[in-house]
């Protein structure tokens, strides 16, 4: 942060605080270990005086949140971080403004989707946003999940987010099409061939873990090998990254920009007397172009237990598809052939269909991410230490999380259980 300045943030928040003379700031992590890998996010407290009508003057505080590439090149190499502020400063400058645009166009539109916090600057080094604790927003413990409720409700602001996407590449394709460009637009960061050998340690151990974790739960089940040979045909060596490579293939023509890592510490709600009352989704450093239903399995996968979803995912599908159907209605023109086509059975049967495609994507993600979402904080890389404390490594060292505890390995198994039983796995 050794470049921020007095001069800097006045200029940065003269639009949103004129009559205000910043004083001086202060920066400090903002977030705890183990919350976020690809990037270091401090919280910088600012501090001056508003200027009065009457020309007096008060005490005036707030504060921005400021993301920047980690100090460690090693890690920054490992995690593709460069590649993904590239992705996220795309979304920023060039992405959402256009989808804004596109949605303002349409007067049927009541409640437009505008959950995404306002960016003050980005950059390919550095994103700059408005701080939305200051407004009462909270994030969800990562290690809890989601209630039902809440995923409701992150449903309802998907399905409007998606839309955009869906109705844009209908009405104006050319202009929809140049937001995926490679100067600067999105790409896919992760799944792609280059990557093959690069990931293949990272995940060879992630397998590992978690067929181990499998192994252990199941110890004394009588079914124990029906799971583990299904789980271990996908987690093999010569076809896993293949198999996450050819789900991240757009398919139209439900193709849209998704979010890319739908999970709780990317969401932030806030309450009034106990309800949801508003909430935004941040964070859009893995937004590709692909079927929705990849950020739908990250949803239901990550972020609900066994329970809730064998309760409610036919429901929460059901939802989604309203939500969506309604979304798309507003955004077309009644005389036109996407408004006449737009059959909302269809459109339904199309997604629990992708929604099937897409659960070995999201299985191939819960590898990864329930040791992420376990783990005790001190069983997590630390961002913030000293780039100099990392000088000596390789490549080779830049492992997964590695955790046992008991939810970790229930979560993996129930997953397994889940997607055998359903015929998906």
């Amino acid at each position: 942060m050794s470049a921020i300045t007095l001069e800097f943030l006045q200029d940065l928040l003269k639009e949103d605080h004129p009559d205000v003379v910043i004083q001086e700031f202060e920066g400090a992590p903002g977030t705890k270990r183990g919350d976020n890998y690809t990037s270091m996010v401090y919280r910088i407290s600012l501090k001056g005086i508003k200027k009065k009508d009457d020309d007096s003057s008060e005490s005036w505080e707030g504060s921005i949140i400021y993301k920047c590439l980690p100090e460690s090149i090693l890690r920054r190499e490992a995690f593709k971080s460069d590649e993904l502020f590239c992705n996220e400063v795309a979304f920023y400058n060039k992405i959402w403004p256009t989808l804004l645009k596109f949605q303002s166009q349409w007067d049927k539109v009541t409640h437009p989707f505008k959950s995404i916090p306002k960016c003050y600057l980005a950059q390919n080094d550095l994103v700059i946003l408005k701080d939305l604790k200051q407004l009462g927003f909270v994030m969800p413990d990562r290690r809890q999940g989601l209630t039902i409720e809440q995923c409701y409700f992150v449903l309802k602001h998907l399905s409007h987010f998606h839309a955009l996407s869906m109705a844009m590449k209908y009405y104006n394709p050319e202009g929809f099409y140049e937001l995926l460009n490679i100067q600067d637009g999105i790409s896919e960061v992760f799944f792609v061939p280059e990557n093959v050998d690069y990931y293949k340690s990272y995940y060879t151990e992630a397998i590992q873990n978690a067929i181990a974790m499998v192994e252990e739960e199941l110890r004394d089940s009588e079914d124990k090998e029906l799971y583990l040979e299904r789980f271990r045909r996908f987690c093999s060596e010569d076809t896993f990254f293949q198999t996450m490579m050819e789900m991240v293939v757009p398919k139209e023509p439900l193709a849209v920009i998704c979010h890319g890592d739908c999970w709780t510490n990317n969401l932030l709600f806030r309450f009034v007397d106990g309800d949801i009352a508003e909430m935004y989704i941040v964070d859009f450093q893995l937004a590709r172009y692909a079927s929705p239903a990849l950020d739908l399995v990250y949803l239901m996968y990550l972020c609900l237990d066994r329970e809730q979803r064998a309760d409610h995912l036919p429901s929460l599908l059901e939802y989604y598809a309203d939500e969506l159907h309604t979304r798309l209605v507003e955004m077309s023109e009644e005389d036109s052939a996407f408004h006449t086509t737009l059959n909302r059975d269809t459109l339904f049967d199309m997604l629990q269909e992708e929604f099937k495609r897409s659960s070995k994507f999201g299985l191939g993600v819960a590898l990864d991410m329930y040791p992420i979402m376990t783990c005790d904080s001190d069983e997590a890389p630390n961002l913030y230490q000293s780039k100099e404390s990392e000088i000596s490594a390789s490549p080779d060292c830049i492992k997964p999380v590695w955790t046992s505890n008991a939810a970790c390995r229930k979560k993996m198994t129930d997953l397994v259980q889940d997607l055998v039983d359903g015929g998906l796995l």
